[in-house]
Parts: C-alpha cells; sequence; structure tokens
C-alpha cells in the first residue's frame, strides 16, 4: 500500500489519540499500552499533549501506519 493510499484513509484531522492511533492501524489499544512503546507512533513520544494525554499529528500517524510491527521493533532496538 502507497502512502497515498493510506493518506485517503487517515481522517483530515491534525491531532489523533492513542486510541485513535490503535483504530487506525487495527492494533489492540490495550495491547500498545501494555507493549512498552514500541508499538506506539513515534515510540511513544508525543507530539504534543492536549488536556493530559500523548497525541500525534497526521503526519506522524501516517507514518507510523505504514511501519509493520516487526519494523516498529526493531526500530526501538536500534
Amino acid at each position: 500500500m502507497k502512502i497515498e493510499d493510506v493518506n485517503d484513509l487517515v481522517p483530515k484531522k491534525v491531532w489523533f489519540s492513542l486510541k485513535e492511533c490503535c483504530a487506525l492501524k487495527s492494533l489492540s489499544y490495550k495491547s500498545a499500552c501494555n507493549y512498552k512503546a514500541s508499538l506506539q507512533p513515534h515510540k511513544g513520544t508525543p507530539d504534543a499533549y492536549i488536556s493530559g494525554r500523548k497525541m500525534w499529528n497526521r503526519e506522524t500517524v501516517l507514518d507510523w501506519l505504514m511501519k509493520s510491527d516487526d519494523k516498529l521493533k526493531e526500530d526501538v532496538s536500534c
């Protein structure tokens, strides 16, 4: 799948919570919360905190959606 295809599937908004990111990737929210930060966007580092919640911008989410779980875990171990 190309980034252009994913771009069309992701809602046109600025900020995404972890729960919204997980829904887009069909990832269990509980797994993302419990599996350290390796399965979260940007290795668990939010682009901002909004109302005390971790939030990621659309570009970060698009990049994260294009990576497999193995690639995400590999990126963390480097």
